[in-house]
């Protein structure tokens, strides 16, 4: 297992460059959205390890097709040259009725369905490689179609699961989507996420996927459970932290994850 630290924001690349020199992680995840302007050369020579690609904002269901077609060839230039461990989207709405919505919004995983395969397929083509999808952080009890929508659509397209075992935690946590259910997922992936999460402001509290927070009892635990199942010559594991930057927090969250995942040896990207 390969543990990573996503990188988002420039103000972090020193803390990231510390945690790869000390051998806390292994590779860097971008959130390559916010990279799309970065000349590739400073991209390629901005860490001296792996890297995985997440996207962010392609809202590749909903958005038009011209604008899809633009961000895939330049995110294809990307791929090419800096070769990703992985590429991953979000299966999610982002706007409803026209408008732009404050915090994403789950799909219907069965009435959506065809509009969502149909888009994947074409999304994976223009992007000329495998897709990885995100779970979502399940508020609501539609979340239980969920792991069976993802099986389906690895058969009927090969897009496969950016599996966030946080996220999943928190869909157990909030509508009793069991953590059972994902075992077939998690068998058919090598890429994942874990982060802290927090309480929602308002009541009834809801869990959310805050990345701000160390990770929880209850995550660690799923983790160690199926230890077996995520484990892998190809696998990695991302932590994701997006607040609350306290290098201590975030240096004993990933010696945690690397007592459950011992480390293995890496070559730097070439």
């Amino acid at each position: 297992m390969r543990i990573g630290f996503n990188y988002t924001l420039g103000d972090t690349a020193p803390l990231v460059r510390k945690l790869l020199e000390a051998g806390h992680i292994d590779y860097v995840e971008l959130l390559i959205d916010n990279f799309l302007a970065v000349p590739i050369d400073e991209l390629e020579a901005g860490f001296a390890a792996p890297v995985g690609f997440h996207i962010m904002f392609s809202k590749f269901i909903e958005n038009d097709t011209p604008a899809l077609e633009s961000l895939a060839r330049r995110l294809r230039e990307l791929i090419e040259r800096l070769r990703p461990l992985y590429v991953s989207d979000h299966v999610a709405r982002f706007s409803h009725d026209g408008r732009q919505l404050y915090h994403l919004a789950e799909i219907d995983y069965v009435g959506d369905y065809p509009q969502v395969r149909e888009r994947v397929d074409w999304w994976q083509q223009q992007l000329g490689c495998q897709l990885l999808l995100e779970n979502y952080p399940s508020i609501m009890d539609g979340g239980h179609d969920a792991p069976a929508f993802h099986e389906r659509l690895y058969r009927d397209t090969g897009a496969g699961v950016l599996f966030d075992a946080s996220n999943a935690v928190c869909a157990h946590l909030n509508c009793g989507v069991p953590l059972e259910a994902w075992e077939g997922v998690i068998e058919h992936s090598s890429h994942f996420h874990t982060a802290g999460y927090n309480l929602s402001i308002l009541q009834p509290h809801l869990i959310l996927d805050t990345h701000d927070q160390v990770l929880s009892e209850a995550t660690l635990g799923f983790l160690q459970r199926y230890r077996g199942l995520f484990d892998g010559p190809e696998a990695t594991l991302t932590y994701e932290r997006d607040g609350r930057f306290d290098e201590a927090e975030i240096i004993g969250d990933l010696q945690r994850l690397r007592g459950i995942f011992p480390s293995s040896p890496v070559e730097p990207r070439t």
